[in-house]
């Protein structure tokens, strides 16, 4: 029988299932693995884009701070002045030592008429900024930080800082206020330079003024905040959620995104990054599994065919020689189980065999070395321990001990009671004698209630271990026999031969000595 690729044959088989679990590798690595790796990928990028995020809020947070430091220190030296003509000079030496604002100071009456501009910029003195909200809250007492505007479009957006000027009675006579451009070199420079990604950016939103206040895309500023519903994230950020997650812009692009807080201005900020971008990695990984796979399948398949054939052949040999086993024209010898293809037929023969070998060898080694009423070792089994054991002693200079035990009172119960009662005390008697001996001791029957047992590895007090011994097997027979619901009384004679010479003679011995102890009055033991 040769190898074939017939759909039914094993070789045709075993080619489909390692194709078929080439593919389902393939597409289980591709599934598994991105579902896996996309899990990992979002978490990180999520993590990086929550710290960016932070890191941007907190810088954001530093430039406003300082800012705000600044206005109320200026203030507060404002307030100490009581000549006007010093507040020009107190404010341009203010702005020149610390030049924060990059489009200057303003101080503003109560009126809102703006009384000093420094640096001066043409159309600011004297105009009004008392309809302005950051105004109205400084003068009522509080700082401010004002909704961001376009003075000039070539300068850019602007924000505005406000507090106000106390007097020594602690009344507020004047308010204070800063313009910064939102893109200048000394403010917000962590958000314009950090990049994430080729399209990813970062945005400072203000819930209040629901506008985009700066964005990494200049394009976006002062730009209104989507609607509601547009974007879920969003909504949740705006009414105070801070943290990750994934969202779809108002554009329509999946992206993953972080918040932090800017707690001076009431702002966020957004790290964002677009998943298709994030997850580039898992889009090059499936391409190369896949590219991959279309790659070995041709080589797979070429060679599982030449290996399934060099592996069959001799599957095949195997099965015609199984056949020549089963009917005996050669020896018999294991085979290997297989399935029921090409090598299933091997495993019929294999199991023929296996019938018969496990029908009867075990039982018959069994049989051969032990007594099938008692389990003990028989004659055999003894003699080949004998010899094992004298082999022993005459390497070591040690003895054996031989005790032939035959029955006494045993004729009666087989009598009286009959054979099953017989076969009854036979096996009491051997439970008795075998739960006194030592576990490398042999304790067999070698005839009808006639036992033997051997005591190895003796040394020079063997006379007085041997005696203990027989002295145990007496005083076992000292209790009733409960036999057929009857107790009987049974005892033993035993004769006993130490040595370390033929083990056969030593039987004769022993034997020889046990008959001596029945003719002394039975239930005793004699030596040799």
């Amino acid at each position: 029988m040769k190898p074939s690729l017939i759909p039914s044959s094993l070789t045709s088989r075993l080619i489909l299932l390692g194709i078929a679990l080439l593919l389902i590798g393939a597409l289980g690595r591709t599934v598994l693995l991105s579902n896996y790796l996309r899990d990992d990928l979002q978490k990180q990028t999520a993590d990086q884009l929550l710290a960016i995020a932070n890191y941007v809020a907190q810088d954001i947070e530093r430039d406003l701070a300082d800012r705000q430091r600044l206005l109320e220190r200026v203030a507060g030296n404002l307030g100490r002045v009581t000549n006007p003509a010093d507040w020009q000079a107190r404010l341009g030496q203010a702005q020149n030592l610390n030049p924060l604002f990059s489009h200057g100071m303003l101080l503003v009456d109560r009126a809102g008429r703006v009384r000093l501009d420094y640096p001066p910029h043409p159309g600011r003195s004297g105009s009004s900024l008392a309809e302005r909200a950051y105004f109205q809250t400084a003068l009522a007492g509080k700082s401010s930080i004002g909704r961001p505007f376009i003075d000039d479009p070539a300068t850019g957006a602007i924000l505005p800082m406000a507090v106000p000027v106390r007097d020594a009675n602690d009344a507020v006579t004047a308010v204070l206020v800063g313009y910064s451009a939102l893109h200048s070199a000394n403010f917000m420079a962590a958000l314009y330079a950090t990049r994430i990604g080729d399209s990813g950016g970062l945005l400072l939103v203000s819930p209040e003024h629901r506008l985009f206040v700066a964005a990494s895309d200049q394009g976006r500023v002062l730009r209104p905040t989507p609607a509601d519903g547009v974007n879920p994230m969003h909504d949740r950020t705006m009414r105070g959620f801070r943290g990750t997650g994934i969202t779809v812009n108002a554009a329509g692009t999946e992206e993953i995104a972080a918040t932090a807080s800017v707690p001076s201005g009431n702002w966020f900020v957004v790290a964002r990054q677009p998943t298709e971008e994030a997850f580039a990695p898992l889009d090059r990984l499936r391409s190369f599994i896949l590219k991959n796979t279309a790659v070995i399948l041709p080589a797979f398949i070429v060679f599982m065919v030449i290996v399934m054939r060099s592996m069959l052949r001799p599957l095949m040999e195997t099965a015609r020689r199984a056949d020549l086993m089963t009917l005996g024209e050669i020896p018999l010898a294991t085979l290997p189980v297989a399935r029921n293809d090409e090598v299933g037929h091997l495993t019929g023969a294999f199991n023929r065999m296996l019938s018969k070998l496990l029908e009867s060898r075990a039982e018959l080694a069994h049989m051969a070395h032990h007594d099938p009423l008692t389990g003990l070792p028989n004659r055999k089994l003894l003699a080949d321990r004998m010899s094992q054991a004298l082999a022993r002693a005459q390497r070591n200079q040690t003895r054996i001990a031989i005790l032939f035990l035959d029955l006494d009172g045993f004729k009666p119960i087989n009598d009286r009671f009959g054979h099953e009662a017989g076969d009854q005390a036979l096996v009491e008697v051997a439970r008795r004698l075998g739960g006194m001996l030592r576990q490398e001791d042999t304790l067999a029957r070698v005839g009808g209630d006639e036992f033997v047992i051997l005591i190895s590895d003796l040394t020079d007090n063997a006379e007085r271990v041997v005696a203990k011994v027989a002295e145990k097997c007496l005083a076992i027979f000292a209790p009733e026999f409960a036999i057929a619901g009857h107790d009987c009384r049974l005892s033993t004679s035993i004769g006993i031969a130490v040595g370390d010479a033929d083990g056969e003679q030593l039987l004769i011995a022993a034997d020889q000595a046990m008959y001596r102890a029945k003719e002394q009055g039975r239930g005793r033991y004699c030596w040799t």
